[in-house]
């Protein structure tokens, strides 16, 4: 009887790497990217990663604050320390596992609402403004410049080299700020904020508010702003919003770079299985390696001990076995890169490429390589 013979899976070659900035990544995703920049075929989509270095809170954090302001008018919370205050509504939320997006709608309707009333009235045009004052003084309240160059510093720099033939083609950005048309307006780069539909000037690079732009200036629509559930209902439930449509049209058109972003959103995630045109990533994004830090591995020791004690009640065993502290901290690493690899199959069945960087310093880097191929 002839014997079966299995077939070898051939063994998955090593990428070749080469150096971007300080950052080692493989030679295919800059040769990538560099030829999306010179064909003017790179949209840049930017996260609260490249604010948060300036003082910006990150959209949850932003709720929170808003969320403490309100608590200190409040019987029951209102006499505590301001510290201990935000402490406590910090710990609350994720204790309870609120929703931000359910935060910010009762972060809102409360402005307008009348304290002995269960059902808060829609908001009049008065206390329309005022939530949006009080979100504007909120989101620049910590504005600062960090010292070094940062991931916004290289983003202009990327946009500022762009011709009518090569470079980024567009932004979209999901966050509020204008921080970025700031600093390329100081480099006189002609650039049109988009908060609606109409219509893009040719001669500009459009930057895309995808959840509407508050300037630190100037005037506030609220129908532009996506900031409470009722707002990302109205998003995803349109077919047809703007936003959507030029989001989806860049994804399947054109090479994005995902840069301070976590991909955490569905919606974003939603959009991206959406556009899949092809079976080979299309698309890029920058994201640092899962890690923990020194002073952070013996708390996490005792964690998994602790769930580990857990999960032997839960299966009726005796917990008699306490692993050897040394085998407990590799197998946290191993998860650690376990995690790194479980990202980069979920965003490739997106169509998305992992860049990994140990350090958000060298983000900085990687993006400055993409205009000097």
């Amino acid at each position: 009887m002839a014997k079966t013979r299995t077939r070898r899976r051939p063994a998955r070659r090593a990428s070749t790497k080469v150096r971007a900035g300080s950052a080692f990544v493989n030679a295919s995703d800059l040769r990538g990217l560099r030829a999306a920049w010179r064909n003017k075929d790179l949209v840049l989509f930017l996260g609260a990663g490249v604010s948060i270095p300036y003082g910006l809170p990150a959209w949850k954090s932003l709720i929170l604050e808003l969320l403490f302001e309100q608590a200190r008018g409040t019987r029951r919370l209102g006499p505590m320390l301001p510290h201990y205050l935000r402490a406590v509504a910090s710990w609350m939320t994720d204790y309870f596992d609120y929703d931000p997006l359910v935060l910010a709608r009762m972060v809102e309707r409360t402005l307008g609402s009348d304290s002995r009333s269960e059902i808060a009235p829609p908001l009049s045009a008065t206390d329309q403004n005022l939530f949006l004052s009080r979100l504007r003084s909120h989101l620049y309240a910590n504005h600062r410049v960090p010292p070094g160059r940062t991931t916004l510093n290289a983003v202009v720099d990327l946009i500022a080299k762009s011709t009518a033939n090569r470079g980024v083609a567009s932004v979209v950005t999901f966050n509020f700020d204008d921080l970025l048309e700031r600093e390329l307006q100081k480099r006189r780069v002609k650039v049109q904020s988009v908060i609606d539909a109409k219509r893009v000037d040719g001669n500009s690079i459009p930057i895309v508010h995808a959840h509407g732009s508050i300037p630190r200036s100037g005037r506030i629509s609220r129908k532009d702003i996506v900031f409470t559930e009722p707002d990302y209902h109205r998003l995803t439930e349109s077919v047809f919003h703007w936003s959507l449509s030029f989001i989806v049209e860049r994804l399947r058109k054109n090479t994005a770079l995902f840069i301070g972003l976590s991909m955490s959103d569905p919606n974003l995630r939603r959009l991206l299985d959406a556009s899949r045109n092809s079976d080979i990533p299309p698309h890029w994004q920058i994201q640092k390696r899962h890690e923990i830090h020194d002073q952070q591995v013996l708390e996490v020791m005792r964690d998994v001990d602790r769930r580990a004690r857990e999960y032997a009640t839960v299966l009726g065993r005796q917990f008699n076995e306490i692993k050897n502290p040394q085998q407990l901290e590799e197998s946290i690493h191993a998860a650690l890169r376990q995690a790194d690899s479980y990202d980069r199959q979920v965003f490739e069945s997106l169509g998305v490429k992992t860049i990994w960087v140990d350090s958000f310093d060298q983000v900085t880097g990687v993006i400055d390589a993409i205009a000097t191929g």
